[in-house]
C-alpha cells in the first residue's frame, strides 16, 4: 500500500524573512533622512549567469567568474530607483526579472556529463543597496564620470524546471533528493523564497542634467543551494514509489537520475548529486543602466547629512 507523506511545502525560509524585515527597517530610517538631494528613476539591462552544480566550466571547482558557461546566460531586464542620502553615498532599490540555467551536457567534464542534469528557472529579485562612490577621474571626465561599488541584501524567487518529454517539469514539488518523504526525515522540501546579497563595481557617466548611463557588474550570494534544485546525495528511487502516488513518483524517480549509465555505481543512492558544502550564486552582468534624475523637494532635515560635515 501507498504511504502518505504530509509534511507541509514551506513557504518562505526564515533567513529570507529575516531579510525582508531588514530591509523594511532600513528603508524606513533611510527615508527619515532625505534630504534636497537627487533622485534616479531607471532601467536595467544586462544578462545573468548561474554559478551552482549544474552545468559551468568543463573543470569541476573552478571559482566564480571561472565556471561561467557563456552557454546558457540570459537576458536580464530591471528597474532602478536611486536616492542620494549625502555625498557619494546613495541607496538604490532594483527590481530584476531573469532566467538562470545550467546544463551538464554542455560541459567537456566526463562528472558532470555522467550525471546529465540540467534546469531552467526564472528570477525576480527584489533588493535594497548602498553605493558608495569613488574616485572621480582627472581631466575631461572629472565631473562626468564616477566609479563606484555596491552592496546590500534582497529577496529573490525561483522555480526549477526540467524538460522531460518535451514538457517543462517543476522539479520542487517532486522532492528529487529525497526531500518531504518520511524516509529521509532530516531532508525538508526548500522554499522558492530566498534571500540574497548582492556585491558588486560599476561606472556612472552623467550624459545630461537629466540622463545618467552606467554599466556594472554584481554577483548574487545566496542562502540556498537548491536554485538548480541539486545539492546534496541521489535517493533510493524505491522511495519515491513507496511514498508518492504513481505518476508524482515516475516523474521524480527519473528527473533525480538522468545518468545513462556509461560510468556504473556514480549515481547509485548516497552518492553525491551536487556539493551541499557551497551555496548557488548567480550573476547579474553587463547590467547597462539609463536613469532619470532630478532634484526633490526638501522634505526632511537630513541627519545624516548633518553627521557626515561634521565628521568631515
Amino acid at each position: 500500500m501507498q504511504k502518505t507523506n504530509a509534511k507541509p511545502e514551506p513557504m518562505i525560509s526564515k533567513k529570507c524573512l529575516s531579510v525582508i524585515l531588514l530591509c523594511i527597517g532600513i528603508s524606513n530610517f533611510i527615508y527619515g533622512q532625505l534630504d534636497e538631494r537627487d533622485r534616479e528613476y531607471g532601467l536595467n539591462l544586462g544578462f545573468s549567469s548561474f554559478l551552482g552544480d549544474l552545468g559551468g566550466s568543463n573543470d569541476i571547482g573552478r571559482a566564480f567568474w571561472w565556471d561561467i558557461d557563456p552557454q546558457v546566460t540570459r537576458p536580464a531586464i530591471g528597474f532602478v530607483f536611486r536616492q542620494e542620502i549625502f555625498p557619494r553615498i546613495a541607496v538604490r532599490y532594483n527590481i530584476i526579472y531573469s532566467e538562470l540555467r545550467g546544463d551538464d551536457a554542455l560541459t567537456n567534464n566526463e562528472w558532470r556529463n555522467n550525471r546529465n542534469l540540467s534546469f531552467k528557472s526564472p528570477i525576480v529579485e527584489g533588493s535594497v543597496m548602498i553605493e558608495v562612490g569613488l574616485n572621480r577621474f582627472s581631466g575631461p571626465f572629472k565631473k562626468k564620470v564616477t566609479p563606484y561599488i555596491y552592496g546590500g541584501i534582497g529577496g529573490f524567487w525561483f522555480n526549477p524546471q526540467a524538460k522531460y518529454e518535451g514538457q517543462w517539469v517543476e522539479l520542487q514539488p517532486l522532492g528529487t533528493e529525497g526531500q518531504g518523504l518520511a524516509a529521509y526525515p532530516d531532508k525538508e522540501k526548500y522554499s522558492k523564497i530566498q534571500a540574497c546579497f548582492p556585491l558588486g563595481a560599476g561606472i556612472r557617466y552623467i550624459a545630461s542634467n537629466s540622463l545618467v548611463f552606467g554599466f556594472e557588474m554584481a554577483c548574487r550570494f545566496t542562502t540556498t543551494d537548491y536554485i538548480d534544485d541539486v545539492s546534496g546525495f541521489y535517493a533510493n528511487p524505491d522511495y519515491f514509489f513507496e511514498y508518492l502516488d504513481p505518476q508524482t513518483a515516475s516523474l521524480a524517480a527519473a528527473l533525480s537520475d538522468r545518468s545513462d549509465g556509461s560510468v556504473p555505481g556514480w549515481t547509485t543512492p548516497e552518492n553525491g548529486r551536487g556539493n551541499p558544502n557551497n551555496n548557488d550564486t548567480y550573476i547579474f552582468g553587463g547590467l547597462f543602466t539609463l536613469t532619470y534624475h532630478f532634484t526633490t523637494t526638501k522634505k526632511h532635515k537630513s541627519n545624516l547629512k548633518c553627521y557626515f560635515n561634521e565628521k568631515n
